[in-house]
């Protein structure tokens, strides 16, 4: 084989790999939890809304053991749904009501790709309208990894919200796609080709999309958390949160070790109820 047969084949396959990987970013696997809030000792109601670009979203909202109109909204990670969270974030019902949401193209939701935070910001608007109509309007949120991402990107327009949790988000969406395939200057390759898809069949550019950005400029309590051992949404990108939130009053930084990707701090169930009761008035 000629090294320009060998060129062209290697580039055919990069281009191959490429389409394969973010046509599965876009779907992959879809998990749904069987577990119920019913099973956790919940009582529950499934709700579901439409978001502005017409998708269905379904969730669980679960009444707090004392009334209060404080409700939080809870977002899952990717790619997940909402039941992978409920265990985590139960402890929350003592004190207030819970939206539990599925993102769309995940769990029960409808839309047929996951844009990885991108879209998902009008799946938290439309959660917040929700609440809306049932009166309720002293809202919080708890994202994990993608979801708060998306909740950071969402910030800008909800200002209903008057406290956000975001574990483990990623700072910049065009790091996540470089990491893609952990080859050493392949990745980089397929990261790019991951950004000319994103703007051919999306018309978005992932280098557009930073969480860190809407962080820095954030204008409500925000609570950051993120593990050094992340693997996935490893410690470069809770380095670009420190630096960018640094003159921020509004946002504090939690760094544990010992944890990989989704996993807790061991006082996390401390560190959000005393956030929340703190800032959630």
């Amino acid at each position: 084989m000629t090294v320009m047969k060998f060129t062209v084949y290697a580039a055919i396959f990069i281009i191959l790999l490429s389409l394969w990987g973010f046509y599965l970013a876009l779907r992959p696997f879809r998990y749904t939890s069987d577990l119920i809030p019913r099973q956790v000792g919940a009582n529950y109601e499934n709700v579901s809304f439409q978001t502005s670009d017409n998708i269905t979203i379904k969730g669980w909202f679960i009444p707090s053991k004392r009334k209060t109109n404080k409700t939080i909204i809870l977002l899952h990670g990717y790619p997940a749904d909402k039941g992978d969270i409920l265990p985590s974030r139960i402890f929350l019902h003592n004190n207030y009501n819970l939206l539990f949401i599925d993102f769309r193209y995940f769990g029960e939701s409808g839309g047929y790709y996951s844009t990885i935070g991108m879209n998902e910001t009008k799946d938290i608007r439309g959660a917040i309208d929700y609440l809306k109509s049932r009166g309720i309007n002293q809202i919080g949120i708890w994202g994990l990894s993608m979801g708060g991402a998306a909740a950071l990107l969402a910030s800008g327009n909800m200002p209903e919200v008057k406290a956000i949790v975001a574990e483990s988000p990623y700072a910049h969406l065009e790091w996540m796609a470089n990491k893609r395939y952990p080859v050493p200057g392949l990745n980089y390759i397929i990261g790019q080709l991951f950004r000319l898809w994103g703007k051919m069949f999306l018309r978005v550019d992932i280098r557009d999309v930073n969480p860190v950005n809407n962080a820095a400029s954030i204008k409500v309590p925000l609570l950051l958390m993120y593990s050094r051992d992340d693997q996935l949404v490893t410690y470069e990108h809770a380095r670009a949160m420190i630096d960018a939130t640094k003159n921020n009053p509004n946002v504090r930084v939690v760094i544990y070790g010992g944890k990989t990707h989704n996993e807790p701090a061991d006082n996390y169930q401390l560190l959000v109820d005393d956030f929340l009761e703190e800032n959630l008035r």
